[in-house]
């Protein structure tokens, strides 16, 4: 029977805080399954001793969170909060806008606010989404 060897004990760490990163959903959980499964990489190939293995654990964790920072950034320039596609769409108003109303988007209620009156059944267009408000302005209903 073979002894479990070092890389044996990082892989299993690395999978077992990966699982640990699925459960909770954080990035920094992934960093460190991702520092882990490199230094098994590190020990396999060179097998350092246990201090040489905690420093590449270190590093390699920075280096993942990181990478991993650089992702996550990208997308958010992307769609900063997921409601940009809203903007420039029409909404039909439930409710008579006068400062504040209520609007129908995609079978959704929405509480809206507007400069404009904007009488109840009109249809109006999304200019800003702020949270559950959306601030609306009037079309031309002729």
């Amino acid at each position: 029977m073979e002894m479990i060897e070092h890389w044996h004990i990082w892989l299993i760490i690395a999978f077992v805080i990966l699982i640990v990163e699925m459960m909770s959903g954080t990035y920094f959980l992934l960093a460190l399954a991702g520092g882990a499964a490199l230094t098994s990489i590190a020990t396999w190939w060179a097998t350092p001793d246990l201090t040489a293995q905690l420093f590449i654990f270190a590093i390699a964790s920075a280096l993942t969170y990181m990478l991993l920072l650089s992702f996550r950034k990208k997308k958010e320039v992307a769609n900063t909060d997921g409601t940009t596609h809203m903007i420039g769409q029409q909404v039909q108003v439930i409710e008579t806008t006068h400062t504040q109303g209520r609007v129908k988007y995609k079978g959704v209620l929405w509480q809206a606010k507007s400069e404009d009156t904007i009488e109840k059944g009109n249809m109006a267009e999304i200019i800003e989404v702020d949270g559950s408000t959306l601030t609306v302005k009037a079309l031309d209903n002729t």
